[in-house]
């Protein structure tokens, strides 16, 4: 027998976590965070309980309570662990973290089936960010071993690290009772696949993120021609954006971008989604238009770095772009007062490699040079305009998504006050969904004409209902039965 289970993405966008069960096989698909759920509760100041992680979810239900799927070290804290898993693998559609943020609470022997793509940015995110991120090695928690100082003596060990065991995508690949066919599609960051499962029972779509005015929408226009053929009995389907007829698309942005920028004679300032390379490309390719250059953070150069190391190569160089070096620290950076190895101790080793590359840019050649560059400015690297002093006739292009909670709002508000203090409020709002219009999903649904929809990631389910005749409304954690 073949189930489905939802585990997240429920009523709600985001925390998507999928459990389809065939036989004996058990499978994840997607195992997310959710970002509403987690900010009912907690805030940067209110966290759950280090050695109580996977209770202190389970308690407020954004982790199931299942045995056999979470790290022995962490559910060995408050019950019993099984010494084998119960679960054979988790697939991950894409890295964004409402679709593979709680991977680090997995046991290191459930495997993770992934794109090139999303292991490159899940390394990169484990290694460059704050917080407990182990997505690729989990660092043993809990574990004693003797004081190399005194024998007789014990200390806490935090040098352990096992590594997952990260399996990247084929085509096509077979898990026990189940067969996997994988589709690249567009997205807002690289890597987003959409899947073809063939089960005992029949065939099962799940859509993952997508989208159709991207970079890459034949992606997308392909995925859905090949699922279409697989006569599917369920479609899982994302609806992010269901009531919203027709979305501006990525290349109507980059297209927007020249006429904003070419008139500006001082500092251009934007802001977009730290991940999303397509966004990148399209002000790459204004600065080109402009005769400027995108100066980006030390994070997304690492980013790319990743992803080329992984053998992804439709992104953006390392060398089409700038990339900022902040005052951190003692904020000795170019200082002669003080040795070079001394500057550099302010510097983390991954961002090392970049103090003194070619294309380096630091607060001062902002300064000196404002008309020559496209400086890349999210929320919290804002203090470094205090460095930078934008001149008369700067302005800030906004290329986020529009608030849609409280927190986001408060945030919005503190950045519009740092944007009145350097007279670069009201700013310019650009932005293009990484989701599907309600439009593109209707038509999506309608081609691959599958004979039950079950939504997911959407805030209006029942929407689905306006164009197709069996949509499957499920509740969290009830099992449905192909």
């Amino acid at each position: 027998m073949t189930s489905i289970t939802l585990h997240g993405a429920v009523g709600e966008i985001g925390g998507n976590k999928i459990l389809i069960e065939d036989g004996s096989t058990k499978l994840f698909f997607d195992f997310g965070l959710s970002f509403g759920k987690f900010g009912e509760y907690f805030t940067p100041y209110l966290q759950p309980r280090r050695w109580s992680f996977v209770k202190d979810y389970i308690n407020f239900g954004l982790l199931p309570d299942l045995t056999g799927l979470y790290r022995q070290d962490y559910e060995g804290r408050f019950r019993e662990s099984t010494k084998e898993p119960k679960y054979d693998g988790v697939v991950l559609s894409h890295p964004h973290l409402d679709h593979a943020g709680f991977v680090s609470y997995l046991r290191p022997d459930i495997p993770i089936y992934c794109s090139a793509g999303s292991k490159g940015i899940l390394e990169a995110f484990e290694e460059t960010s704050w917080g407990f991120h182990e997505y690729t090695h989990i660092k043993e928690a809990f574990k004693l071993r003797v004081s190399k100082r005194d024998t007789n003596k014990m200390v806490k060990d935090k040098s352990s690290t096992i590594p997952r065991e990260i399996n990247l995508f084929k085509p096509k690949f077979e898990l026990d009772d189940f067969t996997i066919h994988t589709f690249p599609v567009d997205h807002s960051v690289p890597g987003a696949n959409s899947f073809v499962i063939e089960t005992s029972e029949g065939n099962i779509v799940y859509t993952g993120d997508i989208r159709f005015h991207g970079r890459k929408g034949n992606l997308s226009d392909h995925f859905v021609k090949k699922a279409k053929d697989f006569d599917p009995i369920v479609l899982i389907s994302e609806g992010t954006n269901l009531g919203e007829p027709t979305t501006f698309g990525e290349l109507d942005l980059q297209q927007a971008l020249f006429p904003l920028i070419d008139p500006v004679t001082g500092l251009v300032i934007v802001n977009f989604p730290v991940r999303d390379l397509d966004r990148m490309r399209s002000f790459i390719e204004a600065a080109k238009q402009t005769d400027r250059v995108l100066v980006v953070s030390l994070r997304q150069a690492y980013t790319l770095k990743k992803l080329q190391k992984n053998g992804v190569t439709d992104i953006p160089r390392v060398e089409e772009i700038g990339i900022f070096i902040p005052k951190k620290g003692w904020g000795i950076l170019n200082d002669v007062n003080y040795p070079v190895e001394i500057q550099m101790q302010d510097y983390y080793t991954w961002e090392n490699e970049y103090i003194d590359s070619e294309n380096s840019v630091t607060a001062a050649d902002l300064t000196a040079n404002p008309d020559k560059y496209i400086f890349r400015c999210d929320f919290s690297e804002l203090k470094y305009l205090f460095d930078i002093q934008p001149p008369e006739g700067s302005i800030y292009i906004r290329s986020v998504t529009e608030p849609v909670d409280e927190e986001m709002e408060l945030d919005q508000r503190k950045a519009d006050n740092w944007l009145k203090f350097f007279n670069l409020y009201p700013y310019k709002q650009l932005h293009c969904s990484g989701h599907a219009s309600g439009y593109d999903i209707q038509e999506m649904v309608r081609k691959i004409n599958p004979k039950k929809v079950m939504p997911i990631h959407t805030e209006k389910p029942a929407g689905f209902k306006d164009f197709h005749g069996d949509v499957i409304l499920q509740k969290l954690g009830e099992k449905y039965n192909l």
